[in-house]
């Protein structure tokens, strides 16, 4: 990845010089980065689908507010605001759109910021951010046309046995992205099922009898390690020549219950996904393509809300920049603009703790390339600035993820550097200057990343828990309704929407609020995504229609089970395959959101209520502390040792 960064930037600006694109070659080269993120890590058919769907919005960001510009400069910051605050909304849609945002709002930047700092022609302007399209596209086609489909593979192989295991929503949105495969269709409904079962099995261990608790113990063990082996079979191109056996391990004692036809079912699933990765059907699922769709609006909806964190980020951060730029053309010419303008864009962050981090990176970084650029025009000559900041980006850009500060002083380096040798200025008025629009960047950046929006109420984590937790319960319950033809069409968007927005807001933490014990923050994560992949789920079944009772019982069931007033229902006995598919990720989603709910409550030794229950025609049922219901039915994994950290009231 960073030696395709080094030859994206590079090759496109050096490309760019070779047309004619003038001083706009650095435009293009950097827009080409933004793009290259946010067109990499899925399948090759939705990436450069959603480059190609992703370039007019980066062609009219970078060029328009500068073509603008010479006709209003009033109407081009209003572009330029306006872009950004779409830049900033869509990382609500998906974690798939965070890079999307990120380049759409740097290339935005990054071409307002050059007008006030350079001159190009019009052809020059449009033609870097269209050629850094092109270049992007080829070069992702050249990357992927060798296996386009081994991202998905990948994302399969991990849900059942690897870094992603559980989180199946990830998987579910590449493979529904990509042409849908029929043998990884079943490995995902034979691993979800499985890994159910295996949760169930895993919760049993504290009722049993030390012996019997040992001998299932040691049988699950086999069954991770068979899991293991075929998670590399389903990962591999091409079917390996020698398939993973699978003995079978059984306890050596008696066990209560239906623990043994549980796992007669485990095995079973495992036999099943041994089977479908070595026959590898190719033919095409037709199901369910709506379903990314519907997820998409299903955000989208939820965000567009003036209650909604991420809707509230966006305005903050259109308003920051809308500071900076004013600031920016009071010093038209000024080479150090675009750094200044970017740098603010950097900062802002969607929680707040990001955005600390942010400043401190880019203030410490900063001082620290100062104090290198400061003993270089001691021991150095100003010539040999420009070389030195063409050696210092190099140098950086590995560090860009790793080491934030060291990638920061290389910036400071090659902006100082380059701009006091071209342009012919004093290294240390530059560099004086330099460190003076950090500092103003970092004050807007933390201004903005902390103001809070009048009007609008701080609820703890316990009240977005609770609220996320309702809103969700209602939207299952609606569903149901649905399917039993009694809920009307628009109640059902309503409850979809207000659980979209519920589920953003528990994963944004209120600005000024301190940062949560990592195992807090990691249950949080894992709640959510449960969520979202219930709202998956539940537009699927919404696609079923009405008149499937059965279903719509097993809606009901889940809902109850979320709000812990009940047990994980089984899926329906007569449910055809697509239906079992469905069951078995609102099972999987289930078990995610009452583990993390356990890992809350366990950890904080407190009852995070789940306020404010609602029947399944939307009513009130009252308040009532159902979380503590939620922890008692929840599988701990075992081993686990969960300390009670206090941070923040969580």
């Amino acid at each position: 990845m960073l030696a395709g960064i080094l030859v994206v930037v590079g090759g496109t600006a050096g490309l760019g010089a070779a047309l004619g694109l003038g001083g706009t070659a650095v435009l293009a080269g950097l827009t080409a980065l933004f793009c290259f993120l946010a067109a990499s890590g899925g399948p090759l058919r939705p990436d450069l689908r959603l480059l190609a769907a992703f370039a007019p919005a980066v062609v009219v960001g970078g060029a328009g507010p500068r073509l603008l510009g010479e006709v209003s400069s009033v109407a081009a910051i209003a572009l330029l605001v306006v872009t950004v605050f779409v830049a900033a909304l869509l990382p609500a849609l998906s974690p798939r759109f965070v890079t999307v945002g990120l380049g759409l709002g740097m290339a935005s930047v990054f071409g307002y910021g050059f007008q006030l700092s350079g001159s190009a022609s019009a052809a020059q302007i449009i033609g870097a951010p269209a050629l850094a399209v092109g270049v992007v596209f080829v070069l992702r086609l050249l990357m992927g046309v060798g296996d386009p489909g081994k991202p998905t593979r990948a994302a399969l192989a991990d849900t059942m046995a690897g870094p992603d295991r559980g989180n199946a929503e990830r998987a579910v949105r590449l493979w529904l992205a990509d042409r849908p495969r029929a043998w990884q269709a079943q490995v995902f409904i034979r691993s979800m099922r499985a890994h159910g079962v295996a949760t169930v099995l895993r919760s049993r261990l504290r009722a049993l009898e030390p012996q019997q608790a040992e001998a299932l113990t040691q049988v699950l063990d086999a069954v991770d390690e068979r899991f293991a082996a075929l998670a590399e079979t389903v990962r591999a191109k091409q079917v390996p020549a020698e398939l993973p056996a699978l003995d079978r391990v059984d306890p050596h004692v008696a066990l209560p219950g239906d623990t043994a036809a549980r796992l007669d079912e485990l095995w079973a699933a495992l036999d099943g996904i041994r089977s479908a990765a070595a026959g590898r059907d190719e033919s095409e699922v037709d199901y369910p393509r709506h379903l990314v769709r519907e997820v998409l609006r299903q955000e989208a909806g939820g965000a567009l809300s003036w209650r909604s964190a991420q809707l509230r980020h966006a305005v903050r951060c259109a308003l920051g920049i809308l500071v900076a730029v004013v600031i920016a053309t009071l010093r038209p010419g000024d080479p150090l603009t675009v750094s200044f303008l970017m740098t603010t864009f950097a900062i802002m962050q969607p929680e707040w703790r990001d955005t600390l981090a942010k400043a401190w990176q880019r203030g410490v970084g900063a001082v620290f390339g100062a104090v290198v650029l400061g003993v270089a025009l001691v021991l150095l000559p100003q010539s040999a600035l420009l070389p030195l900041g063409i050696v210092a980006l190099v140098v950086g850009v590995p560090f860009m993820k790793t080491q934030p500060m060291v990638f920061n002083a290389c910036i400071v380096l090659m902006s100082v550097g380059v701009n006091a040798t071209t342009r012919h200025l004093d290294a240390v008025s530059t560099l004086v200057e330099y460190l003076l629009l950090v500092v103003v960047a970092v004050a807007i950046g933390l201004l903005f990343g902390f103001a809070a929006v009048p009007g609008v109420p701080k609820p703890s984590v316990a009240q977005r828990f609770a609220d996320a937790i309702g809103e969700a319960a209602a939207m299952l319950g609606t569903v149901a309704a649905r399917l039993r033809g009694e809920s009307d069409p628009r109640a059902v968007g309503l409850r979809f929407r207000a659980a979209a927005r519920t589920t953003q807001d528990l994963l944004s933490p209120v600005p000024g609020s301190r940062e949560p014990a990592p195992e807090h923050q990691a249950a949080l994560e894992e709640v959510g995504d449960g969520l979202r992949g219930l709202m998956a789920s539940s537009g699927a079944l919404l696609q079923r229609g009405a008149g499937s009772p059965e279903m719509a019982g097993f809606a009901d069931s889940a809902a109850r089970a979320l709000s812990g007033a009940g047990e994980p229902p089984a899926p329906p006995s007569s449910a055809d395959e697509e239906d079992r598919l469905l069951a078995d990720l609102v099972l999987a989603d289930l078990w995610r959101v009452r583990e993390g709910a356990g890992v809350l409550a366990a950890g904080c030794r407190v009852e995070l209520p789940v306020a404010a229950q609602r029947d399944h025609s939307g009513g009130a049922r009252g308040s009532a502390p159902r979380l503590a219901a939620v922890a008692a039915r929840t599988p701990r994994q075992a081993g686990s040792r969960l300390r009670y950290r206090r941070s923040g009231g969580h």
